[in-house]
């Protein structure tokens, strides 16, 4: 596995992350699909904006398929986006819990 390393936060990113974030997942809850709310919520550092984007995919995977129990196939229909994107985006989120687990028991 390769070696993996999180992004530090300014303060100010911090802000903006959990803005941009909170927005994103507002608009899904107001029955948006991902891509519109995620273009409503207007940050200009691209970098970070995929980062807020792509956390909130995998919060909305957690939610819906690990809490509720839909299938990926009805959580990309729900979200209206592929579900080949969410297969990825499920698939690098266990990778994320697994290096975490990894991380948290060799401390």
């Amino acid at each position: 596995m390769e070696d993996f390393s999180y992004k530090e936060y300014t303060e100010e990113e911090s802000r903006l992350y959990e803005q941009t974030l909170e927005r994103i997942l507002q608009g899904l809850k107001d029955g948006m699909t991902f891509q519109a709310a995620c273009s409503v919520a207007d940050l200009e550092d691209a970098a970070l904006r995929g980062f807020v984007e792509d956390d909130a995919l995998k919060i909305m995977i957690a939610e819906m398929h690990y809490n509720q129990g839909l299938t990926l196939d009805r959580v990309a229909e729900k979200l209206g986006m592929p579900v080949d994107i969410l297969m990825k985006a499920n698939d690098e989120m266990l990778q994320d819990v697994e290096i975490t687990s990894m991380e948290f028991y060799q401390a």
